[in-house]
């Protein structure tokens, strides 16, 4: 039996976006330090108007949630504003948020439901979609999907940037046909945990 999905896939510690636009700040503050050490022509560059009012517009505006801490960081999903840009993307924070910080300017992996709970969401997505007085043909096939689907292997999972939701390619088992390797499956970060998105929900990357 499967397991049903699990709350404990995020963390009770969330930035505020406030919170997030300081720790955004300070380290392209830091990054422009280290860069006056090591690369002065890269800082004077970094001190143009344009790339200074840049870097002073970034605000976050939103934060969708964060992952249980890992290997001494805390990975969240926020929306960045900067200039006239916008935008979802992966920050990571040190685990230890007091203040939050930010533990790198890479843009971290984010770790998404494994096998298991991704099979339990679409699972669970598929009985909702029954619940709904659906009729035929169509009814039928989501009722053995909701029992038969297995998803074996999520692969290339990224933020979206439209949506903060995370997409990924999955290899699927439905109803004893050979592994089939589906694209766009969507899964959204929540405060209770991940949920699965239909793919016409979620159609950016």
């Amino acid at each position: 039996m499967l397991a049903a999905p699990a709350a404990a896939a995020v963390s009770a510690l969330v930035p505020t976006p406030a919170q997030v636009t300081v720790a955004i700040q300070e380290s392209e503050a830091e990054h422009l330090r280290q860069l006056e050490q090591t690369d002065p022509a890269a800082a004077e560059r970094a001190r143009s108007p344009f790339a200074a009012a840049l870097v002073a517009s970034i605000k976050a505006y939103t934060v969708k949630g964060c992952l249980p801490p890992s290997g001494g960081e805390i990975v969240c999903i926020v929306g960045v504003q900067a200039g006239r840009r916008e935008g979802f993307r992966a920050l990571a924070f040190r685990d230890n948020p007091e203040p939050w910080v930010l533990a790198r300017r890479e843009t971290p992996a984010v770790n998404g439901p494994d096998a298991a709970q991704a099979t339990a969401l679409m699972r669970e997505f598929l009985r909702n979609e029954l619940k709904e007085g659906l009729s035929g043909e169509h009814a039928t096939e989501l009722t053995a999907l909701s029992s038969s689907l297995v998803i074996k292997q999520l692969n290339d999972c990224e933020v979206s940037r439209g949506s903060g939701n995370l997409a990924c390619d999955a290899v699927v088992s439905m109803g004893g046909e050979p592994d089939k390797r589906v694209t766009g499956f969507a899964f959204a970060l929540e405060r209770s945990g991940w949920r699965f998105v239909p793919r016409t929900a979620d159609q950016s990357r």
